[in-house]
């Protein structure tokens, strides 16, 4: 007889959730070279924003369908419990794949990199201070703030940065994380009742289109030179929707704190899959201590 397989009881033990978290912060970093490798394959240049949008649309288009094939194919319904949930889901594809994209690709091509993974930490604050005055068994405590405050001190060392402020540049990025933590809020809330998949595959799909439809008629363009575009595209959308799906599964069950902790890793993780697949140095005292930072801050939040 087989025996049946308990989800709940998977996503809420210590071992699996730090197992998921990992997986799914190495796919989001695996995203960072991917992308470097697509604008080289699409022949996109840096300050084309709107093919940049197009490139992001089709990637998550094709997310959203993978979705839903494998929905289809284990025998459930792709549609949401009520038709008037398609406002909701449309509203969290508006917040959480739409306008976090057009803030992030238009920030980063006018700030720089050093900058941007900086800015990029924002988000697991917005994450831990919403759920602060949301959830009342997800406070903030000086427990987590110490394991947040040593990676970003670690992050304010770097060379390149500087305080000048660029509203279209620096703005833009922590808007674009800002829209990440609260579209995985409202995700939260939309999964208690309609299935993860469902609630994934129609948020990737609606907003998606939209950011095909902006790409599109603000003259973005998308070619397709050889097969290993479509092999990058396919990869990239199937480590959008595996990552997607758990991440949001693991919030459903969880505290906001606990796994948006892991979300420092995602740099971390981007910046060793770049030096092996781009040949970007990484091996310095810097990056090893940031290393470790998040490690600990990970390690201080989960003992709580």
């Amino acid at each position: 007889m087989t025996k049946k397989i308990n989800l709940d009881k998977i996503l809420t033990d210590k071992r699996y959730i730090v197992l998921l978290c990992t997986l799914c912060t190495f796919l989001w970093g695996s995203a960072y070279p991917a992308i470097k490798l697509g604008y080289n394959f699409f022949y996109i240049q840096s300050k084309d924003s709107f093919s940049k949008l197009l490139f992001a649309g089709y990637r998550f288009f094709l997310a959203g369908i993978i979705l839903m094939l494998i929905q289809k194919a284990m025998g459930k319904s792709i549609m949401p419990k009520a038709m008037s949930d398609f406002k909701n889901l449309t509203l969290l594809g508006i917040v959480h794949t739409l306008l976090q994209y057009v803030f992030l690709y238009i920030g980063m091509a006018n700030t720089t990199g050093v900058k941007s993974s900086i800015l990029g930490y924002v988000g697991v604050f917005v994450s831990i201070i919403l759920a602060h005055f949301i959830y009342k068994n997800d406070k903030l405590s000086l427990k987590k703030i110490i394991g947040f405050l040593g990676i970003i001190i670690i992050n304010f060392q770097g060379k390149n940065f500087n305080l000048d402020f660029n509203l279209t540049g620096d703005g833009f990025v922590i808007l674009s994380t800002v829209m990440g933590s609260i579209g995985s809020i409202y995700n939260k809330e939309l999964v208690k009742k309609n299935d993860v998949f469902v609630a994934t595959i129609w948020q990737l799909i609606l907003g998606s289109l939209m950011l095909i439809i902006i790409g599109k008629f603000s003259g973005g363009t998308l070619i397709f030179t050889s097969a290993k575009c479509g092999i990058l595209l396919l990869y990239m959308a199937l480590l959008s929707s595996v990552s997607l799906v758990v991440w949001s599964a693991l919030y459903k069950y969880n505290k906001v704190g606990k796994i948006a902790i892991y979300s420092f890793l995602i740099p971390v993780f981007g910046a060793l899959l770049s030096a092996v697949l781009l040949g970007d140095s990484i091996w310095d005292i810097k990056s090893l201590v940031a290393l470790a930072l998040a490690c600990i801050g990970i390690w201080i939040v989960n003992r709580e």
